[in-house]
């Protein structure tokens, strides 16, 4: 007979056998809500759809999330919409009893950041942490989240992001972010085939990018590239676009002239 403690008290909520909690077997987006709405709430839910399928799970119907979303965010001016889809428990040990996920919806607070992030430029610094080579789970944004929060540990007190390497040195992304780097009049962004995110923001750029006709190149990228680079800037679904002004000591341009177009093409909100 099965039993559950949760801090001593008897528990016998259904998500306690989840088994996004226990392996970390789902997927979740973190969403914008502006104006009583989710920005780009479409392009969300094609990635979640996306990285749930990765897992081999059943997303819920659209109309269903678009419903419980649209109730969480009526009458709200601004907040951050967390979708979690979680395998439901069942199987044994590691392996599943069927694709069939819990949802779980949350209404944060917004986070708020200086006008300068966007206006000057960010900080960043190199994390000495790797991420594991895994190409089954590269770009899928699962709930394993345990290398971010290894990079998140040892923050210097004047940075707004860290870059994170994979295996082999080469940097792939920040600790909530994607990566581009301007070199020589193009874009140029990690492939994210080992590991990594593939954002929807990152996807949003790249389309407005080839709109723009700026020529994107999928590609390796080290330190020393990132350092030389003649603009850097990262990107998510909250902030839109910060420039990197400085990196690993490395002042830069801030924001340079393909940023500072893709920035007003994108027009996203700007959480000062």
């Amino acid at each position: 007979m099965s039993a559950m403690l949760f801090n001593g008290a008897a528990c016998d909520h259904a998500l306690a056998q989840s088994r996004g909690l226990h392996y970390g077997d789902g997927v979740f987006r973190t969403m914008l809500l502006w104006q009583g709405a989710v920005v780009d709430l479409r392009r969300q839910l094609d990635v979640l759809e996306r990285d749930a399928a990765g897992l081999g799970l059943l997303s819920p119907p659209r109309a269903t999330l678009e419903e419980e979303i649209a109730a969480l965010c009526a009458d709200e001016e601004l907040g951050v919409i967390k979708l979690i889809l979680t395998r439901r428990a069942g199987g044994r040990g590691y392996r599943a009893a069927d694709d069939d996920c819990d949802r779980l919806l949350l209404r944060l607070p917004v986070p708020r950041y200086p006008a300068a992030c966007w206006e000057r430029g960010v900080r960043c610094f190199l994390s000495p942490v790797r991420l594991a080579d895994q190409p089954l789970l590269a770009g899928i944004k699962h709930l394993n989240r345990l290398e971010q929060v290894l990079a998140s540990r040892d923050w210097p007190g004047d940075a707004e992001e860290g870059f994170v390497c994979d295996a082999r040195g080469l940097v792939v992304c920040g600790t909530r972010s994607n990566l581009f780097r301007v070199a020589g009049g193009r874009l140029v962004t990690p492939a994210l085939e080992r590991c990594g995110i593939r954002g929807m923001m990152r996807e949003k750029i790249l389309e407005l990018a080839e709109r723009l006709q700026m020529p994107v190149h999928f590609d390796d990228t080290d330190a020393t590239q990132l350092r030389q680079a003649d603009e850097i800037f990262v990107c998510n679904s909250l902030i839109g676009i910060w420039p990197v002004r400085e990196f690993d000591g490395a002042a830069l341009q801030a924001p340079g002239p393909l940023t500072q177009r893709l920035m007003a093409a994108l027009d996203h909100p700007r959480l000062g």
